[in-house]
């Protein structure tokens, strides 16, 4: 009898301390469900974006506004090329290709996390300054300066975030056929203090920049009144507070539940991969341009 029992205890559907089953993805139904939908969702959206912006390529490449946004563009697009590879995993709940295929495509959502983040930071700051006229450019001197800044964002990204990132994801523990399952490596030392710098840093400068925009437009409201909406300034500032929101729903959320999963990564991983998808929807930065009115204030 205990022999049987035994072994039926080992050849039983793992299950979780709730008492739900697990897929091959080690994820409970409702959360494999709620990563489909976020990921098709985020693709989806990140397509139309892209299509829709498609125009910007015949923009003024010396704004720094165009550069910065034609920046996102590469970044979301890469982004994206990994999406049906995670949908199609949770879908399936078996990975059949690579590990080290699956160590890219799971260093791709924060190489694009970090990269969103950076370019966002460059773009409210520079306007930052512009409004508060400490700097009255918001356009390179030539085409290849604006060229050369990407270059070197792109650069500083591949020599020094791409190792950090892909090594962070060195060695496979998780089991053969399993993917997306890192959380084992925070147990590492210089993994969970790099993870709770970078986690730490978002969280306050995102919460640095919001104070600065509240201010700025509590400034412009204070001094035209009901008629802030028809100054130009007014609308570029409202741009700003886009992404704003875009970095406090979508950003702040992950790195502020990440400090505690790094901490409990075995009990939080599925809740973690949750938060992690939702940082995806940044693509949503690319539909606030395709109002036509706005569109003409912000680049100007």
């Amino acid at each position: 009898m205990t022999t049987n029992t035994t072994v039926s205890h080992i050849t039983s559907p793992t299950t979780t301390a709730s008492g739900g089953n697990l897929t091959g993805a080690d994820l409970t139904e409702p959360y494999r469900v709620a990563l489909i939908i976020i990921y098709s969702v985020v693709l989806l959206v990140g397509i139309t974006g892209l299509t829709v912006m498609i125009s910007l390529l015949k923009t003024n490449i010396r704004s720094i506004t165009t550069i910065a946004f034609l920046n996102l563009m590469v970044a979301h697009f890469i982004f994206l090329l990994t999406v049906p590879f995670r949908i199609y995993y949770y879908v399936v709940q078996t990975w059949d290709l690579s590990p080290g295929f699956c160590k890219l495509v799971s260093a791709m959502v924060h190489i694009h996390i970090y990269m969103v983040f950076t370019i966002y930071s460059i773009l409210l700051t520079v306007r930052f300054l512009h409004f508060y006229k400490k700097t009255q450019r918001t356009e390179f001197y030539r085409r290849l300066h604006g060229l050369g800044a990407s270059a070197l964002v792109w650069c500083i990204l591949i020599i020094i975030m791409l190792p950090l990132v892909l090594k962070q994801y060195g060695q496979n523990t998780s089991q053969e056929h399993r993917c997306f399952k890192f959380g084992e490596l925070l147990q590492e030392t210089y993994v969970y203090v790099l993870n709770m710098i970078l986690s730490i840093f978002i969280i306050i400068v995102s919460c640095v920049q919001t104070c600065i925009q509240v201010i700025i437009l509590r400034t412009m409201i204070l001094k035209y009144g009901p008629a802030s909406r028809s100054q130009q300034e007014f609308w570029v500032q409202i741009k700003n507070l886009s992404f704003v929101l875009i970095m406090l729903t979508c950003l702040v959320p992950y790195h502020l539940f990440r400090l505690q999963y790094i901490n409990k990564a075995g009990d939080l991983h599925q809740i973690n991969e949750v938060f992690l998808a939702i940082t995806g929807l940044t693509c949503f930065d690319m539909l606030t341009f395709t109002g036509r009115s706005i569109y003409k204030v912000c680049w100007t």
